[in-house]
């Protein structure tokens, strides 16, 4: 009786479909998202500015400048 129930379990094995892969990524990606906004919001205190005389790039007054004197 046993390897009847063995045979019949192989013979119906799982396999994953379409719809379960879209359920798992979306499980995924969303779970990466929520970790990400729970981390920036708990990091958000040890995030130092950056002076501007090392990224000008990142000044807004200096890029203005820049655009008025050409």
């Amino acid at each position: 009786m046993a390897k009847e129930v063995i045979e019949e379990n192989e013979k119906y094995s799982w396999k994953p479909d379409i719809k379960w892969l879209f359920k798992v990524l979306a499980a995924v990606y969303v779970s990466i998202i929520v970790l990400f906004l729970i981390a920036s919001f708990v990091l958000k205190p040890a995030i130092r500015q950056i002076p501007s005389d090392i990224t000008p790039w990142l000044d807004k007054n200096h890029a203005e400048n820049v655009g008025e004197t050409k």
